[in-house]
């Protein structure tokens, strides 16, 4: 199956493993913690146990509202 471009963009993060990288199977959890640069932004990301990678939520949001010029849309 082909990847897709994040999983490409994903490639360049140098993952280090987290010290938690156990779990007791009834969720995910994450095993390798890196982080993301895209141009002078850096979203914090995560590695799980399932090979799935997620982002700090924290970091996306404020990426996406630099995006949208600073203006947050919370309280709308």
């Amino acid at each position: 199956m082909p990847r897709t471009p994040i999983e490409m963009i994903l490639d360049g993060v140098a993952w280090i493993p987290t010290e938690n990288t156990t779990g007791d199977g009834s969720l995910p959890y994450a095993t390798h913690e890196g982080v993301l640069e895209i141009g002078d932004v850096k979203l914090k990301c995560y590695r799980l146990n399932t090979g799935q990678a997620i982002f700090d939520e924290s970091d996306f949001i404020k990426f996406f509202e630099g995006l949208a010029g600073g203006k947050s849309k919370k309280g709308r």
